[in-house]
């Protein structure tokens, strides 16, 4: 726990309340499954740079248009207020 409020203290959090970041691999497919939509999706990351790290470390099991992307907990009440106590 306190390796990831550290790391959340540090992370930039690109203008974002309650940030974190996951890796989104699009793959272009015509149905709308929830298992093909979960499975393009890898996190979450507290910081951009654990998630860059290990797309570029894992490139091989990533896509070519795979990229970092940084989300918003602002609606996970619980992670809204982890963050805010900790003050990022």
């Amino acid at each position: 726990m306190k390796e990831i409020i550290e790391t959340l203290k540090n992370a930039n959090n690109e203008g974002t309340e309650s940030p974190y970041w996951l890796i989104l691999d699009p793959h272009q497919n015509m149905s709308c499954d929830i298992h093909a939509l979960a499975y393009m999706i890898t996190g979450p990351f507290f910081c951009r740079d654990d998630a860059e790290k290990h797309l570029n470390n894992r490139r091989y099991a990533f896509g070519k248009k795979a990229q970092v992307y940084c989300c918003s907990g602002y609606h996970s009440e619980k992670y809204k207020n982890l963050c805010r106590e900790i003050k990022i």
